[in-house]
């Protein structure tokens, strides 16, 4: 005689799952539906419902394509902002129009024309320009101002840091990594009055183009 039992065992599932063509529990993938589309834990973590129902689920990994892509480009235009975006060349072009801060080889194709024509950005949005040159006569002055663009951190409160100067301190020291930091630190035993009076300028946001 046959012991009895109650209730399906494990056995018999596994046996009825490969009777009916099935390679799981049907009951398993309504579970993860049903907690997918809740959006919520139930009895369990969040970390085990991101990383065991929500990720590997195929709608959630389709519908959320979009936002991928959409943090994807957001990334790429960060990191964008964050480096020098000119040439560096060993000395100055005669062809070049000297800034406040760096040598600009044609204003005509600037990414951000005036309304009136030529360039419409400030000067230290020219070292996200395309356009720029920075030589070895620019680097005193370009030294002093990310070093006094550094003293404005304890200053200014987070929010005004960030959203006036963050973006140019991260492309000085960008500029700082390519022209090598000992020719950087060097370049600050050099600086003028003049590099002085224009960095000073340009911090009071003073001198436009």
């Amino acid at each position: 005689m046959e012991p009895l039992s109650f209730g399906i065992s494990y056995a018999m599932a596994k046996s009825w799952a490969r009777s009916h063509g099935l390679h799981g529990s049907p009951f398993q993938r309504t579970r993860r539906t049903t907690v997918t589309r809740e959006g919520r834990p139930l009895q369990h973590t969040q970390g085990t419902h991101e990383s065991v129902y929500v990720l590997p689920d195929k709608q959630v990994q389709h519908a959320s394509r979009d936002d991928f892509a959409t943090g994807a480009n957001e990334a790429l235009e960060q990191a964008m902002a964050a480096v020098f975006g000119g040439k560096i060349t060993d000395e100055a072009d005669p062809d070049h129009h000297p800034t406040a801060t760096v040598d600009c080889e044609d204003e005509t194709t600037t990414p951000w024309p005036a309304p009136g024509g030529g360039c419409g950005a400030d000067f230290l949005l020219f070292m996200a320009c395309p356009n720029a040159h920075v030589h070895p006569g620019h680097h005193p002055r370009l030294a002093l101002l990310h070093q006094q663009i550094l003293s404005l951190r304890s200053a200014l409160d987070d929010d005004t840091f960030h959203s006036r100067w963050n973006d140019h301190l991260l492309r000085l020291e960008n500029l700082r990594d390519k022209v090598g930091p000992a020719a950087w630190k060097a370049a600050l035993t050099r600086v003028s009055d003049t590099d002085r009076t224009v960095v000073q300028l340009l911090l009071k946001e003073d001198l436009a183009p």
